[in-house]
């Protein structure tokens, strides 16, 4: 007795949600320069312990205030082709956690009224991405699903309704900021709003009929 041959049927089911940040990471720091190498890592030290300070003064923990980076490196200027030392540059960049998306704002004027004078990132994220996620994932695979049934009905057959086959694809994700673009009474923080955040599930499903 010969086995039933089937074939197959590939489709793609997709699904979104838009949710909002709960939590924000703000890269920022104090960037020094002297001709004495010794000189530059000292000023570093001052104003980054001053605005670490104040950064702890104004609500955030101690552990959410970490360094991210540290470099010291000479610094060149041409002189009839010949390079020649200026200064050493001094880098220290903090990652700030800021748990209250709502003083992001204030956080960072108050780290930049203290020292800080470069701000390299901020971004919003969910604390509850891989739940959310996952619950996105499975109406992913129930969309692919309904477009196997559909495409099913349209050709007159009857799909399994087991897929034989099931592949996540991989997401990139962008947690990014939004600057408020209005104008606001004088000394009030600087207006930074969180955007909402699209949390995106693909997959790639295989069923026979």
């Amino acid at each position: 007795m010969e086995s039933p041959t089937y074939r197959k049927m590939l489709v793609q089911g997709t699904a979104k949600k838009e949710v909002r940040p709960d939590i924000a990471y703000i890269q920022l720091g104090v960037v020094t320069a002297n001709p004495n190498v010794q000189t530059a890592q000292e000023e570093n030290r001052i104003i980054a312990n001053r605005m670490i300070q104040a950064l702890l003064q104004a609500g955030i923990a101690q552990n959410d205030i970490e360094t991210s980076s540290y470099t010291s490196f000479p610094k060149y200027t041409d002189q009839s082709g010949t390079p020649v030392l200026t200064s050493y540059e001094v880098r220290h960049i903090f990652r700030v956690t800021v748990r209250d998306i709502r003083k992001v704002g204030s956080v960072v004027d108050i780290a930049f009224e203290n020292g800080a004078n470069i701000s390299e990132n901020l971004t919003f994220e969910a604390t509850n991405y891989q739940a959310i996620y996952r619950q996105v994932l499975q109406q992913a695979i129930l969309d692919g699903y309904k477009k196997a049934c559909a495409m099913a009905r349209s050709i007159g057959v009857c799909v399994h309704p087991v897929p034989v086959r099931v592949e996540e694809v991989a997401q990139q994700v962008f947690f990014g900021p939004r600057y408020a673009g209005f104008a606001l009474q004088e000394k009030a923080s600087t207006p930074i709003e969180p955007q909402e955040i699209t949390i995106n599930a693909t997959v790639n499903l295989e069923y026979i009929y």
